[in-house]
């Protein structure tokens, strides 16, 4: 029989009341226990006890510790119940060490036979659920094939769960909400009394902690229906208190992070339907700033709508009448708080006496097109700029090379369209090609549009996707055997409160294709099509774009990031491995965050991978590694909450001035704004020595930099190459000066080309990233 005993280790617990009181005073914030390490980018993760110094991220150096006569631990060990997380310690800004007391639930479970250990272990199933005793059978994927395993929750903490087996070795912890709370509620009843109030109350913290409010409310609903415990009622009355306090932040939360993703109208919803008894004055302040902005904003679209008509009736030449009858037929139709900040000009200029009506419609329809910053008051730039536009969506939706050259012949005859100008208009105009989603929430197949071979991806639209916004991208590669619909559920769910909705994510996964894929460039030619693809018919923000995978999947991912590491915001490996050119790709990634999740038994994963952790963290790069205790091959869902903090603070990063990378194929031949071909084959190539020796492909370093005047070095054994320039770059005043194969190869003044800005945009889609110029040599 199960018996269970509760260990009040935190100290602030025998101070119930005097703390509840406190924390009605802070917000109502759970009494922090965890310590806290604050990594450069602002990431935070919790942990336990104390960090400990590591040597290295290989068995035997982990092992080893922290004694011996080194004294260099460029890497910090954090541990909490279900996993060690490894962080470079040139990256942790900050470490706060946390209380080590913490209220837990522990279960005796009867001793057995458990001689059995596992050393590796792949994924599992559950054959049966949990019981009222708080134990379930799952099937394990062994090495030895399936096996049916009895597991048993031996501890419960607010923060996780440890389940143990009881004819085997193997024990592990998840977090607490991975539990289902019935589960949680029947195994703590197991052998607690009941009728004593203190253990019924110790239940009700428990899920507060856990910030399972809603059950810690249900629990208190059943004390007071039991009536049992009247000399508690100032108590209960207090916890219920607290759980409405806790549970408005926890809305209220959920209120902004749906704002921060363009959800308006939700949140408008949902802001009414706020419980606002007993809930302080602050907290209600803010939910009422949400409601009168949203009406605030609303209003101001009808008054916009208003004055456009008014003032049109005003406009005295027909020629500009019938065009602006058009634009505003344009705007009536799309305005909306996802574009409401481009008419800003125009509605500060209303009552100014001193416009005419055309000047102010021209500063409407001109913002419209080039954003607030470049509105114009003439009437008929406000005209070109439309124009523009128009030539800018046809360019990019043609295929025929003739029918574009013709376009941008018309475009270029346009007056007062420079390339500031052009590249303005693309970056507000949206994706060349508007995506409806289908139904909301549900996944759709897309096919990329290129000429020839054509890739199908699932795509996943977040809650209230408009094309007049732009949105985060996650690229999900799903492990072999996957279907590309399971990775897009992993990070959508399966309803419209799953991650990927509430943060605003766009998801698109590739279908691989049924034949086997040989090599890795046919993967890297799958993903960079698709992505591609995707930003010319989806609203994505190409500055944060992050590439992940699952397995095979994150082990393509892998070798797809590093080898092209300025297409992405950030690289997500979840049991993925280096292969023998990720081995050496790491050095991209000076400027390419990377998160790791491995399983401790995965087989031999996390020591296949530890040398190139290693040199990652010990060149100081913004990596995170986590390892899950006593885990195997899984899809560690656990971990998402934690990823997605992590991809909110990271952005790719802007074009850098100076570079070194490594390249070892052809194809891996364009770092930011340095492109180049021809590589020696010889070198690129795998050889056999006359002796019969193998000799692998040759690491190809790739330098550039850009010196204070223009001047641009650049090293690579390439027969040619190409460079992508910017105002960001390089002063298009002034002579730019280019050194290759020790000698000045160009050397003259820059030329803004709106056709090269064009051409380059029509084959990446990226709207972040215009190019000015082009120097080939």
């Amino acid at each position: 029989m199960f018996t269970i005993s509760f260990k009040l280790r935190n100290l602030t617990s025998r101070m119930w009341p005097q703390l509840l009181t406190a924390m009605l005073v802070l917000l109502f914030v759970s009494p922090l226990t965890a310590g806290e390490a604050i990594m450069r980018s602002g990431f935070k993760i919790e942990f336990e006890g104390k960090p400990e110094p590591v040597q290295g991220l290989t068995l035997d150096l982990i092992r080893r510790g922290s004694s011996g006569p080194i004294t260099s631990y460029p890497f910090t060990k954090f541990e909490d119940g279900p996993r060690i997380t490894y962080l470079p310690q040139a990256q942790v800004q900050e470490v706060q060490l946390g209380s080590p007391h913490v209220e837990e639930f522990s279960i005796s479970i009867p001793p057995g036979s458990r001689t059995m250990a596992f050393g590796s272990l792949g994924g599992y199933r559950v054959i049966k659920p949990f019981s009222d005793f708080g134990r379930r059978i799952i099937a394990l994927n062994t090495p030895q094939g399936e096996m049916e395993v009895i597991q048993a929750i031996s501890t419960l903490r607010p923060d996780y769960v440890t389940l143990k087996a009881l004819k085997q070795n193997w024990e592990y912890s998840v977090t607490t909400q991975d539990i289902p709370p019935e589960v949680l509620r029947s195994t703590l009843s197991v052998s607690i009394n009941e009728k004593n109030p203190n253990d019924r109350l110790a239940i009700v913290r428990f899920f507060i902690d856990a910030d399972m409010l809603m059950q810690a409310q249900q629990e208190l609903d059943r004390i007071e229906k039991e009536g049992q415990f009247p000399d508690f009622a100032n108590r209960i009355n207090e916890l219920r208190l607290l759980i409405r306090q806790l549970q408005a932040l926890e809305f209220l939360n959920e209120f902004k992070t749906r704002l921060a993703a363009g959800q308006f109208e939700l949140v408008y919803q949902k802001a009414h339907q706020f419980p606002r008894q007993d809930i302080n004055q602050a907290t209600l302040q803010e939910v009422d700033r949400i409601i009168s902005d949203h009406e605030a904003a609303y209003e101001q679209m009808d008054r916009i709508r208003a004055e456009l008509s008014r003032l049109q009736a005003e406009v005295k030449s027909p020629q500009q009448l019938v065009r602006f009858q058009d634009m505003r037929s344009v705007i009536d139709k799309r305005l909306s708080r996802h574009n409401l900040e481009k008419l800003t000009p125009f509605v500060q200029n209303l009552d100014d006496q001193f416009l005419t009506a055309e000047q102010k419609l021209a500063l409407a329809y001109s913002g419209w097109i080039v954003g607030p910053a470049m509105a114009e008051t003439d009437a008929d730039t406000a005209i070109s700029y439309w124009d523009a536009r128009d030539a800018v969506r046809s360019y990019l939706q043609v295929t025929n090379p003739i029918r574009k050259q013709e376009i941008y012949h018309s475009l270029s005859q346009l007056e007062g369209i420079g390339p500031d100008i052009l590249a303005a208009i693309v970056q507000n105009m949206g994706p060349a090609y508007e995506t409806p989603a289908s139904e909301m929430g549900v996944p759709f197949t897309l096919n990329t549009m290129n000429v020839g071979k054509s890739y199908g991806y699932q795509v996943l639209l977040p809650l209230g996707y408009s094309a007049d916004r732009s949105y985060p991208l996650v690229m999900a590669l799903p492990s072999a055997g996957v279907p590309a619909q399971a990775e897009v559920a992993w990070w959508g769910g399966s309803s419209l409160g799953g991650p990927a909705h509430r943060n605003g994510y766009i998801v698109i996964s590739p279908e691989w294709p049924a034949e086997e894929i040989s090599g890795s460039s046919a993967v890297h030619e799958i993903v960079l099509d698709i992505l591609r693809d995707a930003r010319k018919r989806l609203a994505i923000d190409s500055d944060h774009v992050f590439l992940a995978g699952h397995g095979t999947g994150a082990s393509a991912a892998l070798d797809v990031g590093m080898s092209h590491p300025s297409e992405f915001a950030g690289l997500i490996s979840i049991g993925g491995r280096f292969n023998e050119y990720a081995h050496h790709y790491w050095k991209n990634c000076d400027a390419l965050p990377t998160y790791f999740v491995v399983g401790e038994l995965d087989g031999d994963l996390y020591n296949a991978n530890s040398s190139d952790w290693t040199r990652m963290m010990k060149y100081g790069q913004d990596v995170v590694l986590t390892q899950y205790k006593q885990r195997g091959g899984e899809d560690y869902r656990d971990e998402l909450p934690r990823i997605l903090d992590w991809m909110k603070l990271h952005i790719r990063e802007l074009p850098p001035l100076e570079f070194e990378r490594i390249t070892m194929r052809s194809g891996d031949n364009r770092f930011d704004w340095f492109e180049f071909s021809g590589l020696p084959e010889a070198t690129l190539n795998p050889r056999v020595s006359p002796g019969g020796r193998l000799i692998p492909a040759t690491a190809l370093p790739v330098e550039a930099t850009i010196t204070p005047g223009n001047n641009i070095y650049v090293k690579v054994a390439a027969n040619r190459i190409t460079l992508w320039l910017t105002p960001e770059l390089v002063d298009f005043t002034e002579r730019v000066k280019i050194r290759w194969k020790g000698r000045t190869q160009f050397n003259d003044f820059p030329e803004p080309n709106g056709e090269t800005m064009l051409q380059h945009l029509d084959f990446t889609g990226d709207r972040n990233r215009l190019y000015w110029m082009r120097v080939d040599l």
